[in-house]
Parts: C-alpha cells; structure tokens; sequence
C-alpha cells in the first residue's frame, strides 16, 4: 500500500477513532486502525469489538493498493505533530509502515498484519430504515446525562430504544435513582418491538459522529437481536448490544387518576437557585428540601461541616396546596440544563416518597422521574 493525503484528511479519520481503540489491550490488534486503499480513495476502521466505525475517505491519492494495521493512537499523535502538506503512507515489508512528510522528515512504526484485524461489520442491503437524525441527535442530548456508569450492572449500563404506541420511538435511560424518557416518531423498525439496549460508550461515541455530521438530514439503521448498524454519509458505525433485560420502567412511572400537586417555575431562577444549593450539598452529597406554599418555594439544604444556604423563589402560579419533599439537587439541575422551556415539577399529594416528576407544558413528548430521598 502507497498513499499520499492531506494532513487535514488523516487527522480527521484518526480523530474519529479515538474513543473506539482500545488504548492498552491483551489483544493488541484492537488498538490499531485498519487502513485499506482502493481505487476509490481509503477507508479507515476501528473497533474494541463492542464498538466498530469504519469510514471512507475519497481525497487520497492512491499509488497503490493495500491494506495496514498500526497503532492508532501512536500514528494519530505522528500526523497531529507533522508539519502542514502531504503525507505519505508506505507499507514496507514485515508489516513495518512508513511516513514521510516532505524530503526530511521521516518515521518508520511496526504494524500488525491486517489479516488479523476482526470483521465487525456485517451487513445486508436489506433492512434498512431511515431516521430524522436530528431527532435521534436530541434523543441522546435528553437521556444520555442518567445512563448508570456503573459497568458492573450492565442492564441499565446504556440507553433503551424502543417502539410504543402512536408510531413513535422511546428512549429511556437509568442510573437507578433518576429515569429520562424522550419519544420521537420515527420510522418503525421491528426489532425494536422488544426494545434493544445501547451501550453508554456507544452512545457517547456515536453522538460524536452525529453531531459531526449533523447537516445530513437522515441517517439509516439495521437492527438484529444483538447489534445495531448505522450509517451517515461515509461512515458506518457497528454496536454489540448489552444482552440483558432492561428494568421494568413503567412500574414506576405513574398512570393518571391520582391527586397531584404542579408547581411551575422560572427555568432560569431555579437554575441559578439550585447552583447556589450546590455549592453546600454536594459537598458531602446532601439532599436539597422544597417546601412550597401558596406562591413560594423555599428551598434550603445544610452540612455539618459546611454550613447552609436557604432561598425563596416565586412560582409562576399558586399552588392547590403546600407539600414537601427532599431530592439531590445534581439529579434535578442535570433535568434542567438540557431543556429549554420552564419546568413544571409534579408531586403526588396522597402518598409520600412517591417519584418527583419533572416535565414542561411546551413539550409533552418528555418526562423526567426522580426517586425523592428520606428526610433527616
């Protein structure tokens, strides 16, 4: 393999990547990208084999067709640190890759045989269904924040996708205390009727891309039991899905016909409230209480070690009756730093310790659940 490509070019394809490749790894073929030049320009691979991204690359000059397999983090930090031009990709005998950039700088790196790089994407023309990716871009923004971290409870470890009714799609994600539920309709794919499970890193590596191509209006999907393929433009991205069971959300979302308490505030003052509440309560994780009456909402938290902080801020209507509860204030100011309209909070008012429900009156097509925690 001979090519030659702009600096710009291989750094974006290497950019991409990054996220995917793992960085040290018993298996030291999956830290290396897969560079195969044709006729048509290059494509550029990369996976972990939970996650896959292959895209193609058309402004190269191919001197001669073949493929590589080098470390992707090593040849990533070599071009970001060559000069501005071209640079040229030489594949030298016993797998070693040279790269030159003008007539006096020159690195020589070992590879892998590509032979040994594992096929991640496997696809069939077939079955395809195109979605709004916009939507699917906001999708993520409102539920990506709750997905647990916890990768030793893998149920809940990604975002849940799946068909409801209407003709729409759900998103739902979980760390265990606090629920996000987004719907969009977009077009049905039926194995989605059981709902499949994304893994968080897919997700945060494949809104990497989304955004990236945002102006593509559509981007198109193949679903099967255990993987999700997507394709945007030039590149392909290939998913494993977590095979297990997503918890029962529904159990605690509430139905209708209990009596319910809204309060609705000023999305900016209870903001900047909550920012304030945070400088005590997350020192030492301590839980926020709102107290609302009539028009106001008191809300205070305290620490042993730190102090207090109590503030008042006015409702934007006058509440049925007064009430109470205690959450952490993190949970709730992750709510409303990715919504843009005021916050409308519903408590139940014949049970306590029932979940805090956040939403807005603009947009019906979200809610948020919080699991409140036990006064002091």
């Amino acid at each position: 393999m001979k090519i030659t490509a702009s600096k710009k070019t291989l750094t974006t394809a290497l950019s991409r990547i990054q996220g995917i490749v793992e960085k040290s790894s018993i298996k030291p073929i999956i830290s290396n990208a897969l560079i195969k030049a044709g006729k048509d320009g290059i494509s550029v691979s990369a996976t972990n084999l939970q996650i896959g991204m292959r895209a193609t690359y058309k402004d190269v000059k191919v001197e001669k067709e073949g493929t590589i397999s080098v470390n992707a983090k090593k040849l990533y930090e070599i071009v970001k640190e060559l000069p501005e031009g071209d640079i040229k990709l030489t594949e030298k005998e016993n797998c070693w890759i040279e790269i030159t950039c003008g007539k006096d700088l020159k690195f020589n790196i070992i590879g892998l045989p590509p032979e040994d790089f594992p096929v991640f994407i496997k696809e069939e023309e077939k079955g395809f269904v195109e979605w709004n990716t916009e939507k699917i871009i906001e999708m993520f923004y409102l539920t990506a924040f709750s997905i647990s971290r916890d990768e030793a409870n893998p149920s809940i470890n990604g975002a849940f996708i799946e068909n409801i009714e209407g003709n729409k799609t759900r998103m739902v994600s979980t760390d265990g205390y606090r629920l996000s539920i987004a719907d969009e309709p977009l077009e049905r794919n039926e194995m989605l009727d059981e709902g499949l499970l994304i893994p968080q890193k897919a997700v945060m590596e494949l809104n990497k891309i989304l955004m990236e191509k945002r102006e593509e209006k559509s981007l198109f999907v193949q679903a099967t039991s255990n993987s999700l393929l997507i394709k945007i433009a030039e590149v392909e991205f290939s998913i494993r899905l977590i095979d297990k069971k997503f918890p029962d959300y529904k159990v605690i979302v509430p139905g209708e016909g209990y009596k319910k308490i809204e309060a609705h505030f000023e999305k900016d003052k209870l903001r900047s409230a909550l920012k304030r509440m945070s400088i005590i309560s997350n020192e030492n994780n301590r839980p926020v209480i709102f107290s609302f009456n009539k028009k106001e909402a008191e809300i205070f938290t305290e620490d042993s070690e730190m102090g207090n902080v109590k503030e008042v801020i006015e409702l934007k209507e006058i509440i049925s009756a007064a009430f109470k509860f205690c959450i952490n204030c993190s949970y709730l100011l992750d709510i409303i730093n990715v919504l843009e309209q005021d916050i409308t909070i519903e408590f139940n008012a014949e049970e306590e310790n029932k979940p805090i429900i956040v939403k807005t009156f603009e947009r019906n097509n979200i809610k948020y659940i919080i699991m409140p925690m036990l006064m002091d």
